[in-house]
């Protein structure tokens, strides 16, 4: 159907961000085009974004895919570590709202964005955490379409522990606390919301494959654009 949906999922495990490699004449800062048929993922550190671009990219060739974080080290030329230990966290969501905007307008449509975690945050004049209008907006500003990949904050935990390329979200507030007060938000920015469950334990909420998440996204991103599938078989209609 269109517009806001939510659906079940099962079996889910993996995601390692992908790197961009793009020529200069396709430089996502080099041009600015207006495209109804942009498709944002976002969901908190760990719920595999970047894993189900990838499925979604090798199923349909016309999506160009970005990476909003290693946009985010290419601008400003340092990790994102060290970005914040130089800069602090609000630099950095200013700086990710710039990126949101260039990657948005960087071609006519079929722009594929795997958001960061933050991406829905910025920060009040005392430094607390906010629903981002700005940077929700430009990401939706060419017709985009913002998919919320939902998982367990428990299964969030258990995938980012020790993971030393994401910096603490905060000194005083635990990893639980943050991803509990963004959950709204993250709800509020999409048009689309995938229960990816919590674990391939659980009879209720079972994990969803990387696979079925890739197909039910794509499912529902054709219908509401009003575009078909690439003339392929097995795949796409296989859905398990």
């Amino acid at each position: 159907g269109r517009g806001r949906e939510r659906a079940r999922a099962r079996g889910y495990r993996g995601g390692v961000r992908a790197s961009i490699e793009v020529e200069d004449a396709m430089h996502p800062f080099a041009d600015v085009n207006d495209g109804p048929k942009n498709l944002i993922l976002i969901g908190g550190r760990g719920c595999g974004k970047s894993s189900v671009c990838r499925r979604i990219q090798a199923f349909d060739k016309r999506f160009k895919t970005f990476v909003l974080d290693d946009l985010i080290v290419y601008e400003a030329g340092m990790s994102i570590p060290a970005i914040v230990e130089a800069h602090g966290w609000r630099y950095f969501r200013d700086l990710e709202y710039k990126v949101c905007q260039k990657a948005a307008s960087a071609f006519d449509g079929w722009t594929l964005i795997d958001a960061g975690g933050g991406v829905v945050v910025d920060l009040d004049e005392n430094g607390n955490e906010m629903y981002s209008e700005r940077k929700v907006e430009a990401l939706k500003a060419n017709g985009g379409k913002v998919v919320f990949l939902d998982r367990d904050i428990e299964y969030l935990c258990r995938r980012i522990a020790g993971d030393s390329n994401r910096p603490d979200l905060s000194a005083t507030a635990s990893f639980t606390e943050i991803m509990e007060r963004r959950h709204p938000w993250y709800s509020r920015a999409a048009d689309f919301i995938i229960d990816g469950g919590r674990s391939a334990d659980d009879n209720e909420r079972p994990l969803m494959k990387k696979k079925r998440i890739a197909s039910r996204v794509l499912r529902w991103y054709y219908d509401v654009v009003g575009e078909d599938p690439p003339p392929l078989d097995g795949w796409f209609d296989l859905d398990v």
